[in-house]
């Protein structure tokens, strides 16, 4: 039993990858929050983070009957997101530290066994923006600054855990299949990353000391 996370800026492919992996490799996919739930009026303070949890706990779940789980997006997204915008007008690294210390502690959220991070320039993902006609991605324009930043953090995840992090060409859906499927054999799936205060401590640790725009 396998479980990774797709990651990757807005329109990279992320969900038609999802569903193209359930739908050829009878994967369980765990949409990200924004589909999976309905974001309440007025939202509290860690309704987000809160729900990342029930996304763990499904996934636990549906490792016991599926041979791959996939996460379509990072479970512990807020920490680079945050990050990327120097948490103005988000939550504080201080808040998200203290919310995810404490699961990975009573181990009711972790890592997956592997990351994923599709990769494009910016010139063709403002392209299959353009032409994607059945999804609405509101602030596009504003997400496109994340892009370097999430690929410096997931570098330095892979710093301290080599092979945790493939980085894939995001040239077509067909071919991040192929790629994907590829890859897995070569995940570590090592235990002591599912929980591990090490890699967690280490993250936070680089995104107090690293700035985003750097």
């Amino acid at each position: 039993m396998t479980l990774i996370s797709l990651e990757g800026p807005s329109a990279v492919g992320k969900t038609t990858t999802s569903k193209a992996l359930a739908e050829q490799h009878a994967a369980y996919i765990i949409p990200e929050v924004n589909q999976l739930f309905e974001r309440p009026t007025p939202e509290p303070i860690y309704w987000y983070f809160e729900r990342q949890v029930e996304r763990w706990t499904i996934a636990q779940e549906k490792l016991k009957t599926h041979e791959l789980v996939v996460f379509d997006g990072d479970p512990f997204q807020p920490l680079w997101y945050n990050w990327s915008f120097n948490f103005v007008d988000w939550q504080p690294l201080e808040v998200l530290r203290d919310f995810y210390r404490q699961h990975i502690v009573a181990q009711t959220l972790g890592f997956p066994d592997a990351y994923i991070v599709l990769t494009i320039n910016e010139i063709e993902l403002r392209q299959r923006q353009e032409n994607d006609l059945t999804r609405k991605r509101s602030g596009f324009a504003k997400h496109l600054q994340i892009i370097e930043p999430q690929q410096r953090y997931f570098q330095a995840m892979n710093n301290i855990a080599p092979g945790f992090v493939h980085l894939i060409q995001a040239t077509s859906v067909e071919q991040n299949l192929k790629n994907i499927i590829k890859a897995l054999p070569s995940f570590p799936k090592l235990p002591e990353h599912r929980y591990s205060l090490t890699l967690f401590d280490f993250l936070i640790e680089w995104l107090y000391t690293n700035k985003p725009d750097d």
